[in-house]
């Protein structure tokens, strides 16, 4: 066929939306009906080759022309953060990357170091790497982050350290972490310390894990670089004002208590209700149970409850990447009252007081008191008390009695009488008791013989007596109280001191406006104390 007709063919097939494999294969039918296999073979070929130029025509239409509104602009072919991976390394990475780690001294090479070299290249670094890239390294080193995890956490760490307070990754928190103990990027440990502790700060509760570890890490910190340690965690701080009670105030040490116990008395509605007279009164039993426990146990209760002395190899900044450059001598380094390290030809041990608190020994301490408390205050609501060692629960009855009565001693009322005043009550208690009292030998007077007049005493009459509305035993009994001096002489004569009292309030009530006299639940008559100095003032009437 020539070609240009055969174009043409193509051409008016396009037209017509017809394929031109089907008319080529219906004509040459009819043409050769009785064709072999050959002939039907080429002309199924060439009908599946029509077909398929038919289907793709199909889709353009041609002769028709259409446009888009559709405006396209710049697209990375692989989309979401893969853009990334066209940015270009900054030169000062790629050299990073060339170090060994090689140690000029003694010829050596470890992760260490090699973390401790390229640190401290990188350690002025700065980068704007604008991806977020996600890293989940659990030690995370520099030779071991890809360029782009690299570039982002240099990003955080310049923001960080400008004052920001970017999102962080635990990976980037541990790398940053890492670089302060080996003292990169700052000056001295102090600094160094001081920025351990405003990465607890800032990003400790969002982190546990990583507050944690840090938490281990500060102690060894201060031991090694021997700089004063400050105690950020709040368990160990508890300990320490539990071992050092005295210096702290009774609700400190309840506090204090609380945080280490399985039991909190905090939340109490008797402390609730009473919480400085609780510390108080707990405090009292407190030492009471610490007498105890050295007296008749030969045992320290503080260690009892916060355990007991231990000592142990320590290893130093363990799970951490360190590189210990530093030539340690041999020393003993306190930190606090609970922890000692010490440092032996360049090996270390740890040695703590109070290091593992028993939560439930003091559960059942506080809840015992708790108990106890409620009981003698005759709160409502009661509680049942925990399990204590044999004899504690009988302690801390004792304590509380004792601490009862002592109150009461102190909130007795208290008479101050000048030596005038006291000398003149004294004189009208003293003629009063005596006409009351009457000698055992005492014999009538013969009526045969008339009695001689003697001679008058001057001891003072009835007239020296107060003019007040009172039988002689009342008088007395008031006398008695306003003195400190007896009454049992008023009891032995068969006076009732109740009734007395009783007589006293009534008759007096006009003039005082109230009861001066108390009956205490012994049947002890006691002075109001606001009204003494009216009494005494109606006395030297």
């Amino acid at each position: 066929m020539n070609m240009l007709k055969a174009l043409r063919q193509l051409f008016h097939g396009l037209v017509d939306d017809q394929p031109p494999a089907r008319r080529r294969s219906g004509s040459s039918g009819r043409k050769t009906s009785s064709s072999g296999r050959k002939t039907t073979s080429s002309s199924r070929a060439k009908s599946s080759a029509a077909k398929r130029k038919t289907t793709s025509s199909r889709g353009r239409r041609t002769g028709k022309v259409t446009t888009s509104s559709t405006v396209y602009t710049e697209q990375s072919i692989f989309g979401g953060n893969s853009a990334s991976l066209f940015y270009s390394v900054p030169q000062q990475i790629r050299t990073m990357r060339t170090l060994s780690g090689y140690n000029n001294l003694d010829g050596t090479r470890s992760m260490e170091s090699l973390f401790y070299q390229q640190g401290k290249y990188m350690e002025n670094f700065t980068d704007d790497f604008p991806d977020n890239v996600l890293c989940g390294r659990t030690t995370p080193m520099y030779y071991n982050l890809k360029d782009n995890e690299l570039r982002c956490y240099f990003t955080w760490r310049t923001r960080y350290r400008t004052g920001a307070l970017p999102a962080a990754q635990n990976a980037f928190l541990l790398l940053y972490a890492f670089e302060l103990l080996n003292l990169i990027g700052v000056q001295t440990p102090e600094q160094a310390y001081a920025a351990l502790g405003s990465l607890l700060t800032d990003y400790g509760e969002q982190f546990p894990s990583f507050r944690k570890s840090l938490l281990r890490w500060m102690p060894d910190f201060a031991a090694y670089y021997q700089i004063p340690y400050r105690c950020d965690d709040d368990r160990e701080a508890a300990a320490i004002t539990v071992l050092r009670h005295s210096a702290h105030t009774p609700k400190e040490l309840l506090l204090a208590l609380d945080l280490l116990s399985k039991y909190h008395i905090r939340d109490s509605k008797l402390f609730l209700a009473k919480p400085e007279e609780v510390s108080e009164i707990f405090k009292a039993v407190y030492q009471a149970l610490l007498m105890h426990y050295a007296e008749h146990k030969k045992q320290s209760y503080s260690a009892f409850l916060l355990g007991e002395q231990k000592r142990e190899q320590h290893i130093m900044f363990e799970g951490a990447v360190f590189y210990n450059r530093m030539l340690q001598q041999t020393r003993d380094v306190r930190l606090s009252p609970l922890c000692v390290y010490h440092c032996c030809n360049g090996k270390w041990a740890k040695e703590t007081f109070c290091g593992e608190p028993h939560s439930d020994r003091i559960g059942a301490l506080l809840r015992t008191f708790d108990s106890v408390l409620r009981e003698a205050l005759k709160f409502k609501g009661k509680l049942k008390p925990g399990e204590l060692p044999e004899g504690d629960e009988a302690v801390i009855r004792k304590a509380l009695n004792d601490y009862f009565e002592e109150q009461k001693r102190k909130n007795a009322p208290v008479i101050t009488l000048n030596a005038s005043e006291l000398d003149a009550i004294r004189e009208a208690a003293a003629h009063t008791t005596d006409m009351l009292t009457l000698p055992e030998d005492a014999e009538e007077p013969s009526a045969a013989l008339p009695a001689e007049p003697e001679a008058p005493e001057d001891d003072g009459s009835e007239d020296d007596l107060p003019d007040l509305p009172l039988s002689a035993p009342a008088m007395a009994l008031l006398l008695c109280l306003l003195t400190g001096e007896s009454y049992q002489p008023l009891v032995d004569a068969g006076q009732m001191l109740s009734v007395l009292a009783d007589e006293i309030n009534e008759n007096l009530y006009d003039t005082i406006g109230d009861s001066v006299i108390e009956m205490e639940d012994d049947n002890t008559p006691v002075l109001i104390a606001d009204y003494i100095e009216d009494l005494k003032g109606m006395l030297e009437q």
